[in-house]
């Protein structure tokens, strides 16, 4: 209290002096119509600006809400698409007769739908960190998918409870295997370390006829990612010095530095179909 006093006994013709600005200012607004008229537009300016930023946070809040309800129901449609796929190819297709799957077939692939925490592309061995992790049923080896499954973003390296860190294609360390749509031939593909948009498909069999512009997809013959997700086109095609096989510069549907959003791959086949694979591996 006695600072505070202190301070007006001090500045006390400052304040007298604000005092008078705050009371002529009244009298002339109050008085002057003129001068009325330019007070209530300026109010009316600073209201309505305050107004403005109010309701873009608001919309800001109510966008974040909105995409993650996209996100899952981007989710669910991929696993639709899934059923529909998984009946193509399990079914003998016939127009009156295809087989419909009972409410208690479990799916191949679910899809955890997540967002990118923290992202390192501008170095070789980069990385990506996502917000979902073992609470989450985020597992090692999973595969992590664009939200439009047009482009895989890498595979799951390490999780802890609520996190995760992806390779992504822009890391040496990643293979995926990859075809060309409408072949059964497989290859795989690593990022050459120079530009993000491209990748390369190696050791691809020189018989298999090859354009620029195909379509270079999952071959499926992972546990991690469906078959026929498209990855990108074809840019060009390189002899390699085995004179079998070809090299093939794709250009990525996928551009990391723009997504937010991922899916990642569950593959609810996976331990039953590696516990297989290392039994009979065993046996022989």
């Amino acid at each position: 209290m006695r600072n505070l006093i202190h301070f007006i006994l001090k500045n006390i013709h400052w304040l007298l002096f604000l005092f008078l600005i705050f009371i002529s200012t009244l009298l002339m607004i109050n008085n002057n119509e003129y001068q009325r008229s330019k007070y209530l537009a300026l109010e009316n300016e600073i209201v309505g600006r305050v107004y403005s930023v109010a309701d873009g946070i608001s919309s800001y809040v109510g966008l974040r809400i909105t995409n993650l309800e996209l996100m899952q129901y981007i989710s669910s449609l991929e696993a639709k698409i899934q059923v529909l796929e998984y009946q193509l190819k399990e079914a003998k297709i016939k127009i009156d007769t295809i087989s419909i799957l009972p409410d208690s077939t479990i799916l191949p692939f679910e899809f955890i739908p997540a967002r990118i925490s923290n992202k390192n592309i501008s170095s070789i061995e980069n990385y990506i960190t996502l917000n979902k992790g073992s609470n989450h049923g985020v597992k090692r080896d999973m595969g992590v998918l664009g939200t439009s499954t047009h482009g895989v973003v890498g595979v799951i390296w390490n999780v802890s409870q609520n996190f995760s860190i992806v390779i992504p294609v822009l890391n040496p360390k990643f293979k995926l295997s990859c075809k060309i749509k409408g072949s059964t031939y497989p290859g795989p593909l690593v990022w050459d370390r120079q530009d993000i948009r491209y990748a390369t498909l190696e050791e691809f069999p020189r018989h298999v006829e090859t354009h620029v512009g195909d379509t270079v997809v999952t071959s499926g013959n992972s546990v991690i990612f469906p078959e026929g997700i498209p990855v990108g086109i074809v840019e060009e095609t390189q002899k390699q010095k085995n004179d079998n096989f070809n090299s093939i510069k794709v250009k990525l549907f996928i551009n990391i530095g723009d997504i937010d959003h991922v899916l990642i791959v569950k593959n609810n086949f996976r331990e039953e179909q590696l516990k297989l694979e290392t039994e009979t591996g065993n046996v022989n």
